[in-house]
């Protein structure tokens, strides 16, 4: 391997420490360690951390052919000191404000949804349920008129043809499909 690859080797490997420990500040951020998810955590860490390690040697392949050397250890410790001295607290307020800015969005995104498609759906159903309730009283309360017109001149002979006890079951029965219709439509208001 000669100079030019070596100082390439350890310049990449460097790099490759301060993004280590980039993506680890941010896979802590996102998935933090709680006692109820000990099992996924061992299978985050386990795929962050082989993810990592073929990044590393993917770009160890790409610069020096895939030669693995002792100082290269020391650069990715390298990179990672640099990282945690110099950059964390500058990367950590980056990604806060991006995931500010992205939370911020999604919710602007959700309200503005809300109140483009949503409310007037909602709205134009219940109006939609409204009519419907108002057209079904009205043409009831026809045809109640209608049987009561038509009845009325008969309504002795009814008395003597149709028992009391019928009546009375119809009644009951038409009062009880009345409130079940109510307390279905209270869901609707």
């Amino acid at each position: 391997m000669t100079l030019p690859e070596q100082f390439s080797t350890i310049i990449a490997m460097t790099a490759m420490g301060i993004w280590i420990g980039a993506s680890l500040s941010t896979y802590h951020r996102f998935i933090r360690p709680r006692k109820r998810w000990h099992w996924i955590m061992i299978i985050t860490d386990t795929l962050f951390w082989a993810f990592q390690g073929l990044l590393v040697f993917f770009v160890l392949l790409e610069v020096n052919e895939g030669l693995i050397r002792f100082y290269i250890f020391i650069a990715l410790a390298i990179g990672y000191c640099a990282y945690k001295a110099l950059f964390q607290r500058i990367y950590e307020k980056i990604l806060e404000g991006l995931i500010l800015i992205v939370v911020r969005t999604v919710s602007a995104i959700y309200t503005l949804i809300k109140i483009i498609i949503v409310q007037p759906v909602w709205i134009l159903l219940k109006l939609l349920y409204r009519s419907c309730k108002i057209l079904i009283s009205v043409l009831l309360s026809a045809v109640l008129f209608i049987i009561t017109v038509i009845i009325f001149p008969f309504k002795w002979l009814i008395k003597w043809l149709v028992p009391q006890s019928f009546i009375d079951r119809t009644v009951k029965f038409l009062y009880v499909i009345l409130r079940f219709f109510d307390r279905f439509t209270k869901k609707f208001r």
